[in-house]
């Protein structure tokens, strides 16, 4: 019978860190940095909202279930929407009900949109299934390369014309995969993210303290095994794109990825993701993680990708019956003879609701 035990992360010793990174390393499922402890515990330090379930077994951990408390007792992810990956962190063979850990981490619900898991105890309550892409290097660059080429994708081969160009009317290329005194490169990346969030319609992710404080944070995490390396390209003195990752051992996921707009004629931000899969293997990556995403690019780099669901998981509730209410009064108007006047007022709400999001 599984159990579980409410707590803080920060009240984690460091026998639970050590069986944490013991159940994610010797699972290929938990690969990702996002489920790391580091990041659990750097999101933490900058939210008070932030709360683990630890589950056991025979008096013994088995796993752990990272997350963050919102209004009314809805749960969120650890990181909230800026977590690529998340779910409970469990043995392999453990089983335990979805339900039961809703209600001992006292939640009325728990959304995802990322998940990955090794149980099925959340199974039920997904509505929706992806896949985010996987750059395999595993056999090397060059056999990421051919097999791209195998499959009908020239998209490497036809960039190699841009790089030269990049490099023969701006500047010779200079790749750089961490840059240690990154204050500049961080600076454009947030400027140039928050335009593009901008000019798409998103919600800036940067005008958050809380979002600005975790990837400083994260960006002190310098050891072998956790890191957060921001990889720069330039062409001469000038940057041309930027990436900020995390990695976890031979696992890099790519997490904000922006360029310089005078030179996207050059798709720098292409050339960067050439260049890391390029020197990946030297610095001993394996996989390059891009994050879910439709945008064209990441497919025609990719011949793989890891699984992710979304969903949400329910108990009878105050805040889930309010929910569901204005999702079905929502739903209705959308196909309802009102639909076309109720555009503007939706126009409205989103914001607030983006806004919600990332509070």
């Amino acid at each position: 019978m599984t159990t579980f035990h409410l707590t803080k992360i920060s009240a984690l010793t460091s026998a639970d860190l050590s069986v944490w990174l013991d159940i994610q390393q010797r699972s290929g499922v938990y690969e990702s940095p996002y489920f790391r402890p580091e990041f659990a515990q750097a999101v933490a330090a900058v939210r008070d909202d932030a709360e683990i379930a630890v589950l056991k077994q025979a008096d013994q951990t088995v796993g752990y279930f990272p997350f963050q408390r919102g209004k009314l007792n809805l749960g969120k992810p650890i990181g909230g929407k800026l977590s690529d990956y998340h779910g409970p962190l469990v043995r392999q063979g453990v089983a335990f009900d979805g339900p039961d850990l809703l209600q001992a981490c006292r939640l009325a619900a728990w959304d995802f949109d990322h998940l990955v898991a090794a149980s099925d105890a959340f199974a039920p309550y997904i509505t929706t299934r992806d896949k985010s892409p996987i750059v395999d290097l595993t056999e090397g660059f060059e056999a990421h390369v051919q097999r791209r080429r195998e499959a009908g994708s020239d998209t490497i081969h036809r960039q190699g014309q841009k790089i030269r160009k990049l490099a023969r009317e701006v500047g010779p290329l200079e790749f750089t995969f961490d840059e240690l005194d990154g204050t500049e490169a961080f600076d454009l990346l947030m400027k140039w993210k928050s335009a593009q969030y901008l000019r798409t319609g998103l919600m800036d992710v940067f005008a958050f303290p809380w979002t600005i404080a975790l990837l400083q944070r994260l960006r002190e995490s310098r050891g072998e095994e956790f890191s957060a390396p921001l990889s720069v390209l330039r062409a001469g003195s000038t940057i041309a794109a930027v990436t900020l990752s995390l990695r976890s051992r031979g696992v890099l996921h790519s997490w904000f990825t922006t360029y310089n707009p005078d030179l996207a004629s050059y798709s720098p931000g292409l050339t960067l993701f050439i260049r890391l899969a390029e020197e990946g293997p030297s610095l001993g990556i394996r996989k390059v993680d891009l994050g879910r995403g439709d945008e064209r690019y990441k497919w025609s780099l990719t011949s793989t990708g890891v699984d992710v669901a979304e969903g949400s998981i329910t108990s009878p509730s105050l805040a889930t019956w309010l929910r569901s209410r204005w999702r079905s009064a929502r739903c209705w108007v959308q196909t309802s003879p009102f639909k076309d006047a109720a555009k503007v007022p939706a126009k409205l709400i989103q914001p607030l609701r983006s806004w919600l999001a990332y509070h």
